[in-house]
């Protein structure tokens, strides 16, 4: 075992120049990323933590990588270090986690002056995450946003809120119907798309004016939410 510890080469010590290019390289790469997962953020588990983790993240490893350099002792601490960090955290959301797996690959990139893969491996993963969501990759359902309202059926009919969506939407497809107090409200859940998505306001806003709509709600839709 000793002669295996001793045949590795010395334990590489960076220039301050070097390490501020690192640092500054993971830096800029680490907040492209952020920048890219804000930008194609669906749902409702958005983060403003996660995406201040994800720039530090990146900067962080780099640091972690020039300090291990290639000493064996050093990345055996950093090991033990990092195993006393307990992580309660729940990623909610399945595409977050690739998220940070591709910071700590640039981090560990940069960190190791791999220059070239750092910044190929980041944009050519945030470009290729550009694509698939700009053509809804995956999904099953086409529709942008989920529509919740209370119907009262005394006061209002289905016709009124029918030409509302002809006015505004795309498509609509009814997802439930739930009766309350005696079926006299009835609790309406629609996936929508709108024909001009900077009208959304002004179609919540229309919508709630009906007499007998109340508690008009918009949230953007997620591929996998379960109704």
């Amino acid at each position: 075992m000793n002669t295996i510890f001793a045949e590795l080469p010395q334990t590489l010590v960076f220039d301050p120049y070097t390490s501020l290019l690192n640092l500054a390289l993971a830096l800029v790469c680490s907040l492209a990323i952020a920048v890219v997962y804000k930008a194609t953020h669906r749902g409702l588990s958005y983060s403003q933590t996660f995406v201040l983790t994800l720039v530090l993240g990146g900067v962080i490893i780099s640091g972690v990588m020039m300090v291990i350099g290639n000493n064996v002792a050093r990345a055996f601490g950093a090991f033990g270090a990092f195993s006393l960090i307990r992580f309660r955290t729940a990623v909610k959301d399945a595409k977050d986690m690739a998220f940070i797996f591709l910071v700590l690959a640039v981090g560990m990139a940069m960190g190791t002056n791999n220059y070239f893969i750092g910044v190929v491996l980041t944009m050519l993963s945030l470009a290729v995450v550009a694509v698939l969501q700009k053509i809804n990759f995956g999904a099953l359902r086409r529709y942008d946003y989920l529509l919740h309202f209370n119907l009262d059926t005394k006061q209002a009919k289905a016709d009124d809120y029918r030409a509302v969506f002809d006015e505004y939407l795309k498509t609509s497809h009814v997802l439930n119907m739930k009766a309350l107090d005696d079926g006299t409200i009835l609790r309406m859940s629609f996936s929508i798309k709108f024909i001009n998505d900077k009208k959304g306001e002004e179609f919540s806003r229309t919508l709630a004016a009906l007499q007998g709509i109340r508690e008009v709600n918009i949230i953007t839709a997620k591929n996998d939410v379960e109704y």
